[in-house]
């Protein structure tokens, strides 16, 4: 049934001409959401083959590269992190310029909230991109607050929760066109020695008990993702579109077995042609079903989706956030960003209501650190009914 629903999501995505007369009173124009996202005409913008050709003529040979790097970032989660990276950046066997470069990042991070997460990511693109693979794998020590399942969740209930993880994920991308990929993923986690610190007359202290449960997931899924920014780290140009679905069923050992479906959409729109004013829109939706941990739940909020509001502030079996944001160049490095958010969790489809969204605003500065290949250092402050965050990092949010 999920699975009718997400379709019945991500369709209108894809028309091109979906009456809004077919919409329910209060949902969005689907045909609006599509203009904007998909829509190769909505701004004039310079053509990715222009690009290609600039990029092949520069970047006939490439060259290698191996770095070692201190790094400090803060968001409200982790509070001030800081750490070591090491990057090895690459191309394999005889990949051209067409080809862009693969990556390992090994990573140690400790913060001032006594988190340490310890993690090898590696992305591996062939020749002629015919094949991709993702990887991510992290053991984490990491206490962090919780409040609850649900959308009404008070302030008041918050609480701590502590526990150890390992999580393995691994995609194995086939090109299947211009720009467009799909394959199988995998993904093994843990998560045990689980502790609860519960404050006096706390609320919440039936969910944060419930929520104490060791649990192991062996799951298997599928990906397809159109990926047209023209950068990964700064985009101001194009769009991304991934649909995945994960299902852990009993027979893979999962403790909690369930299944996930979630959508990530976004649109760059180039305002002024130059790429010094750009409007970026996003979308994101995880639905789920099953038994569903305590870290599986779908979460709003965080650094990259919702700023303002802490990751897991609110959370359920399904959710459904959307945010644009304003970027421009001001002078020489530095730039500037404004953005807005608004988002909700439910549980069952026939008890979602608007009666109560999240919102969530806030602006930040940019700091070009590599003017030869835009990477912006990103300092931002979002504010919401339910607090606010710092969030100091490199790479936009989306």
């Amino acid at each position: 049934m999920k699975l009718i629903l997400l379709t019945l999501v991500a369709l209108p995505l894809f028309s091109k001409a979906f009456a809004a007369d077919d919409l329910p009173a209060n949902a969005f124009p689907a045909d609006a959401f599509a203009a904007i996202f998909f829509s190769e005409n909505a701004f004039p913008t310079n053509t990715f083959a222009e690009e290609s050709t600039a990029a092949a003529n520069k970047d006939t040979v490439y060259q290698s590269s191996y770095s070692v790097l201190p790094f400090v970032s803060y968001t409200p989660e982790t509070s001030l992190m800081f750490g070591g990276l090491s990057l090895h950046q690459f191309k394999p066997g005889d990949a051209g310029p067409e080809t862009r470069s693969s990556s390992f990042i090994f990573s140690a991070m400790y913060t001032l909230n006594r988190q340490l997460m310890i993690e090898f990511t590696p992305n591996v693109i062939f020749p002629q991109e015919r094949w991709i693979l993702d990887g991510r794998y992290e053991f984490s020590i990491f206490p962090e607050s919780y409040w609850g399942v649900g959308s009404e969740t008070a302030d008041d209930d918050e609480l701590e929760i502590e526990y150890s993880s390992f999580d393995f994920r691994q995609s194995v991308l086939r090109k299947l066109g211009p720009d467009l990929f799909a394959g199988p993923k995998l993904r093994w986690n843990r998560v045990y020695d689980i502790s609860v610190e519960e404050p006096e007359n706390n609320t919440a202290s039936d969910a944060g008990n419930n929520a104490v449960e060791q649990t192991t997931l062996a799951g298997i899924g599928f990906s397809v993702r159109q990926d047209r920014r023209n950068s990964i780290a700064t985009p101001a140009q194009g769009r991304y579109l991934e649909l995945t679905a994960m299902f852990y069923p009993d027979i893979s050992g999962a403790t909690h077995p369930h299944s996930s479906w979630r959508m990530d959409a976004r649109r760059y729109l180039d305002l002024s042609g130059d790429q010094s004013q750009v409007l970026a829109i996003h979308f994101r939706s995880q639905l789920t079903t099953g038994q569903l941990p305590f870290r599986e739940y779908a979460l709003l909020g965080g650094r990259e989706i919702m700023r303002g509001y802490y990751e897991g502030r609110f959370r359920d079996s399904n959710s459904a956030q959307i945010q644009a944001e304003f970027r421009r160049h001001a002078w020489w490095r530095i730039g500037f960003a404004v953005f807005a958010a608004a988002g909700e969790v439910w549980n069952r489809f026939e008890d979602f209501h608007l009666n109560n969204p999240k919102f969530s605003a806030g602006a930040g500065l940019r700091f070009d650190l590599n003017p030869d290949d835009t990477t912006n250092l990103r300092i931002d402050y979002g504010i919401s009914p339910h607090g606010g965050g710092l969030y100091i990092t490199i790479g936009e949010a989306f």
